[in-house]
């Protein structure tokens, strides 16, 4: 099949390269001029380069797919970055939509996220996909601006778009040059985890991620959601088994994570009173406070969707790592 993808050369993105070309699908990657494509060349596959503020140029890029993968996305939960999270999140999903429409593409597989996604801070219950989203985590602007996508692409299959939408939970594993989670691995391996966070979460691994979006272009019904999480843990679990993959012993300071959230609450807000850059958005800091998981049991039961346990993603991204230098 010939796939159309946007946001190849970021962490999900590579991880859906590669399970596209392990399924003998032939993907066409479009990025950004001047964007990092160190670790999409390698696939040798095609890539055109441009933005997502142009449904015409898009549509033409995607002349001849029969499908499209939409990953490109904006991650910040500062409220200081919206315009930047409008213009990739909202913006950029209308005129992928309106691109694959005019195009004649058959079917868009949308990566969104459990930010969409209600649940409770609860360690005995997992949210399936037909939470609604509330409380704290409802006043995210990623979460808002990805929620607004979502029913962009629920506007699209209005208009007879094969539409499916997969929320993956935290994704751990290869590729993750941003340092996403794989930042608690370079931390880990440098003894450097400054707290120790009191809540927990889902986590999946990123070729699972990947092989789940592959599995949505034939597999995934038209008009749903997916949820992909896979493991719950608390992120003192978490830090134990970083120290086992990586055969290191960790000395996390106890405590401190109260002092360390208000602390970058007040850098955000009011940076005059606590100058500093952040170690970490204070909103993330808030949810690292609680406990909330999600059920995967729907990608298992129509994708076949599984995630690798937690030890193979941690070696997974730090085997990454020490290839490309990462870790000394």
């Amino acid at each position: 099949m010939k796939v159309f993808i946007t946001g190849a050369n970021g962490f999900v993105g590579l991880n859906i390269v590669s399970a596209l070309l392990e399924a003998g699908h032939e993907p066409t990657a479009i990025v950004r001029p001047g964007s990092n494509t160190t670790y999409l060349e390698p696939f040798g596959i095609r890539v055109v380069r441009g933005g997502l503020d142009d449904s015409r140029a898009l549509a033409e890029a995607m002349r001849g797919a029969e499908a499209v993968v939409h990953t490109a996305g904006n991650t910040s939960c500062n409220w200081r970055d919206l315009p930047q999270l409008q213009a990739v999140n909202v913006d950029g999903t209308r005129n992928v939509a309106d691109a694959a429409l005019a195009a004649g593409v058959r079917r868009l597989v949308f990566t969104s996220t459990t930010s969409t996604i209600g649940a409770d801070n609860d360690p005995s219950r997992r949210a399936d996909e037909r939470e609604p989203l509330r409380g704290f985590r409802a006043r995210s602007p990623y979460g808002r601006t990805k929620a607004q996508a979502e029913r962009i692409v629920a506007d699209a299959a209005a208009k007879g778009l094969e539409t499916i939408v997969l929320n993956p939970a935290e994704v751990l594993g290869a590729y993750d040059y941003n340092l996403q989670w794989g930042r608690i691995v370079l931390a880990a391996h440098y003894d450097q985890i400054p707290f120790d966070p009191p809540g927990g979460a889902s986590f999946c691994h990123a070729a699972d991620v990947g092989r789940a979006h592959v599995a949505a272009l034939t597999r995934g019904r038209p008009g749903e959601r997916y949820l992909l999480a896979g493991h719950d843990l608390r992120f003192s679990e978490f830090f134990d088994a970083a120290g086992e993959a990586l055969g290191k012993r960790l000395n996390i300071p106890s405590g401190g994570y109260r002092w360390l959230y208000y602390k970058t609450w007040l850098q955000e807000k009011a940076p005059a009173l606590m100058p500093g850059e952040p170690v970490l958005e204070a909103y993330r800091l808030r949810v690292l406070g609680g406990s909330y998981y999600f059920d995967s049991s729907k990608a298992e039961r129509e994708l076949g969707y599984r995630s690798a346990p937690v030890q193979r993603m941690l070696e997974s991204c730090a085997q990454w790592y020490r290839k490309h230098g990462f870790l000394g």
